[in-house]
């Protein structure tokens, strides 16, 4: 790994907590009978129109205004065109090139060392279905009750160069969320899920190298070791003077291996185009100010706070403000 430089992005996916579905008003809540939260909408049938779910909105302005994200005056929906079986619609309504909010920014200490990620997007999308392979092979089922869920998709930009960076930036992202009371963040639910893209370049190298995105990341020590597997592995093939095919790979829990899956997609291969069903939203001034209004006292802030307050140590303010509930006891003891 000395003759290359280590490149992390993360995408990370947010189930939003809400009653209802995003454009329906099937119900959302986790453990249901296979297929029994379906609708019209939610199963793509035709004829069926979508709505916004107004308190999904609201939480998206919330998420993006506590990453400092510039939140866009105006947003629009697009269908993400795919072919999949547990999309029903084949494609699925998310944003494109007017998402709702962009060039955000979260701050992460690795050591003593304070580093800023940068945010390209929080964008809204609908959730799909959920496939139950079964064990012998032969049979796959589809449960369509996640299906229209609605997502918040936070993109970082590729400025982590260690898994200690990518392992801190989801720690200090999840006790966010978990402050904004926007989500359970319970990843054995699937209500919040990674994706991470590697690549390695020369050392003082501007250009990126052929990234490679692992999926199946269920936990952030699986991130750790998915990203330390994937770097090893690279430089591995670098050095046989072979060349990194851009492609999706999945994360092998028990071999604690990477394993390719398929040639990783553009934007071009998913068609992107205005969803005709949904009109652009005007997204007003006053309604981003409400946002910023509401903030919770978020964790780097009440980190600051109990050392100045009561004196605490930097690690002893940061183990108490990461949970919420921890921060609230104690202040209340």
């Amino acid at each position: 790994m000395m003759n290359y430089e280590l490149v992390i992005g993360l995408e990370v996916h947010l189930q939003l907590s809400t009653k209802t579905k995003l454009f329906c008003g099937c119900s959302t809540k986790f453990g249901a009978p296979p297929n029994s939260q379906t609708c019209p909408v939610c199963l793509g049938l035709p004829g069926a129109l979508p709505v916004l779910n107004e308190q999904a909105f609201e939480w998206g302005i919330r998420v993006a205004s506590a990453l400092d994200c510039e939140v866009a005056p105006v947003m629009k929906f697009d269908r993400k065109q795919y072919f999949y079986p547990d999309l029903p619609k084949n494609f699925q309504i998310s944003q494109y090139d007017q998402p709702l909010s962009h060039h955000g920014h979260l701050d992460i200490t690795v050591g003593e060392q304070t580093k800023r990620i940068g945010i390209t997007r929080v964008h809204m999308e609908e959730d799909a279905g959920k496939l139950l392979h079964d064990t012998g092979g032969a049979v796959s089922f589809v449960d369509f009750n996640r299906t229209g869920v609605p997502l918040l998709e936070i993109v970082s930009e590729p400025d982590m160069r260690s898994s200690d960076e990518a392992y801190q930036y989801l720690t200090e992202l999840k006790a966010i969320l978990q402050y904004l009371d926007v989500s359970t963040c319970n990843m054995e639910e699937g209500s919040l899920r990674c994706d991470t893209n590697v690549s390695l370049r020369a050392p003082g190298a501007s250009a990126l190298g052929s990234k490679v995105e692992v999926k199946n990341l269920n936990s952030f020590r699986a991130v750790k070791l998915a990203v330390e597997y994937e770097a090893t592995r690279q430089a591995a093939m670098l050095d046989r003077g072979e060349r990194i095919v851009q492609e999706t790979r999945l994360w092998n829990a028990k071999k604690e291996i990477t394993d390719s899956m398929r040639s990783k997609e553009e934007a071009a291969d998913y068609r992107y185009f205005p969803e005709p069903d949904l009109v652009p939203f005007v997204i007003e001034p006053a309604v981003i100010q409400r946002a910023k209004a509401a903030l919770p006292e978020l964790p780097a802030q009440r980190r600051t706070r109990f050392q100045e307050r009561f004196e605490l140590s930097a690690y002893d303010a940061e183990v108490i403000a990461q949970d919420r509930g921890l921060a609230d006891l104690f202040e209340e003891a």
